[in-house]
């Protein structure tokens, strides 16, 4: 009797002890399956802001070739512009000389119709004085 008394008393003790473990077991269980739904949220974000990085870098990258057209449109549109506006002086500088040329023309028809009509009188003074 005092065997089985010992043996009931080491199975009551085997008992609790394998309900502890099994609660033990149980509680590590769900703080597993807890840890593995943290890491899966993680994982999801991780992956979540690296999509967001690559848009955001393909973006840049578009913006940037967006500048890079747009600076060198304007570039070539300005050397154009300076172009036109070396013309422009040129043709003005041309235009004040041929202005200066045709004023001097001007002057000496001028002087040439005076002597003429001078000489003319003078022919006529000395036709004058012959007759």
């Amino acid at each position: 009797a005092v065997v089985s008394t010992q043996s009931t008393g080491d199975l009551v003790k085997l008992r609790k002890d394998i309900e502890a473990m099994e609660r033990a077991e149980k509680k590590s269980g769900q703080s597993q399956r807890t840890v593995e739904v943290r890491l899966d949220r993680a994982l999801e974000e991780v992956e979540k802001y690296k999509s967001l990085l690559s848009a955001e870098r393909a973006k840049s990258a578009e913006c940037s070739n967006i500048d890079k057209d747009s600076f060198n449109s304007l570039t070539n549109e300005n050397k154009i512009l300076q172009k036109q506006k070396t013309e422009l002086i040129n043709a003005y500088k041309k235009q004040m000389k041929l202005i200066d040329v045709l004023r001097k023309q001007k002057l000496h028809l001028e002087a040439s119709r005076m002597l003429n009509f001078t000489q003319e009188e003078f022919m006529k003074v000395l036709d004058w004085k012959n007759a």
